[in-house]
């Protein structure tokens, strides 16, 4: 699957549109950032909570294929501004990192 098949299927809001052509291949949800780093694996799509530029490092160190940020919070900006530059998909979920793990477990991401 996509980032951009991602996008489509959960309907979402698109804070930064990085590379839709990525390829997604798990999912992965925590807050804690220690935890992601040691146990997500490239090709994730993300969903937390967290909303700082330390999120966008965690992901590009790990090679994350997307952030879902969820409960409706808003990056920061400069969380914005790095996404960018890495070329990293982020979108803003309304609904809770659970509702949004069990979408991207019905779309097939394990």
């Amino acid at each position: 699957m996509t980032v951009q098949g991602i996008v489509e299927a959960l309907g979402v809001d698109v804070a930064v549109e990085g590379d839709l052509l990525r390829t997604v291949t798990s999912g992965y949800t925590c807050d804690l950032l220690s935890e992601v780093i040691a146990k997500a694996v490239p090709g994730s799509a993300w969903a937390t909570i967290q909303t700082h530029v330390n999120i966008i490092a965690v992901a590009a160190m790990v090679g994350i294929s997307i952030v879902i940020v969820c409960e409706g919070r808003t990056c920061e900006s400069d969380a914005i501004e790095h996404a960018v530059k890495e070329r990293l998909t982020i979108l803003y979920s309304k609904d809770s990192a659970f509702v949004v793990s069990g979408k991207l477990y019905a779309l097939g991401l394990r």
